[in-house]
């Protein structure tokens, strides 16, 4: 059976000149910005993404070019990835038809791993201490951007400026969150006190979403995969992000192993400091805003969404992770 809104998976075959006959396409639960499908052939299976654009960005075709370089650099590098299929020229995207015929969409394709997900919890220190090496590989490619002014912009990194704003619009819709995003100011505020200026030459290509979500565990050991937007950032601020994110940011031994890695690992030993987390906290401050903006637009709709419910819970975990950035050292200790 092929969902009549996939892409065509014989167009699929051609584009990346595969071979076999499609024998079935299923959906794949979890994806949120991109769609991901599983293409089973007669020759073996395959993970195709439609790629989407959820964010509606002009330049993501640039940005997805320069994730491929990356990706396909730590392939080379020896970093555990699920292996990419290139088009006939070489590339990583192709346009196919909807099996339906409706309208021609952006794919790339990637073999299929079998493997388990990853829960959204404090991950082994097994699992760890791959993060710490595999950051430590990637990192120490040393990859520039590539295109001047393309990131400008990109890190979607917010203040608590846009806290009065979000509390007025919530007040004036009726929200019930209203009082606790009020409450919230000031803890908006110590985040965003720790976003401070860098040198954007010290800047180096990473995955940018070291997560849960985007760690396949393999039965030979996990796989970094969604190597589709990645990010100029200071190696400080990837690892420091990456470990917190590993240990669900409350649980101190797991993200020390993927620094302890890391460094052994041959990457930099720089101490981490609670600064490194701040471009983290002004991403999670972003993430609150796009939130309570999704929110008010179903509530003017006469709609509810998850959103709503989530709004208190955001608002309580950015406390905690505040706390934990400002005492890191400790924490880490």
């Amino acid at each position: 059976m092929v969902p009549a809104d996939a892409p065509d998976p014989r167009a699929v075959l051609a584009a990346f000149g595969l071979p076999g006959e499609p024998v079935a396409v299923t959906e794949v639960e979890g994806a949120w910005s991109n769609r991901v499908l599983r293409l089973r052939t007669t020759e073996g299976d395959y993970a195709v993404k439609e790629l989407r654009n959820a964010w509606g960005e002009p330049r993501w075709r640039e940005w997805l070019d320069e994730g491929w370089r990356l990706e396909l650099a730590a392939l080379e590098a020896g970093v555990a990835v699920p292996e990419p299929v290139r088009t006939a020229d070489g590339g990583c995207l192709a346009h196919v038809p909807r099996s339906d015929r409706s309208r021609d969409v952006p794919v790339r394709v990637h073999r299929w791993v079998e493997s388990a997900q990853v829960p959204r919890e404090p991950v082994d220190r097994g699992v760890a201490r791959w993060v710490g090496r595999t950051l430590a590989r990637v990192h120490g490619l040393a990859l520039r951007p590539g295109v001047p002014g393309l990131y400008a912009g990109r890190l979607g990194l917010t203040t608590a400026e846009v806290w009065p704003d979000l509390v007025g619009r919530s007040a004036a819709a009726g929200a019930p969150w209203t009082s606790a995003l009020a409450r919230a100011e000031p803890t908006a505020r110590r985040a965003t006190a720790l976003l401070v200026p860098w040198d954007g030459a010290d800047e180096l290509l990473c995955h940018g979403d070291v997560d849960q979500k985007n760690l396949l565990l393999a039965p030979d050991g996990p796989r970094l995969c969604d190597w589709d937007v990645v990010l100029p950032r200071l190696p400080a601020h990837d690892l420091a992000e990456a470990a917190l994110t590993m240990a669900s940011w409350r649980v101190p031994a797991v993200a020390a192993s993927v620094v302890d890695a890391y460094r052994a690992a041959g990457g930099a030993r720089w101490p981490l400091t609670p600064t490194d987390l701040g471009p983290s906290l002004a991403s999670r401050l972003g993430w609150i805003r796009f939130t309570v903006d999704r929110a008010l637009e179903a509530r003017a709709a006469g709609a509810t969404t998850p959103e709503a419910a989530g709004v208190p819970g955001l608002l309580t975990d950015l406390a905690h992770r505040v706390v934990v950035a400002e005492s890191l050292g400790h924490w880490l200790g």
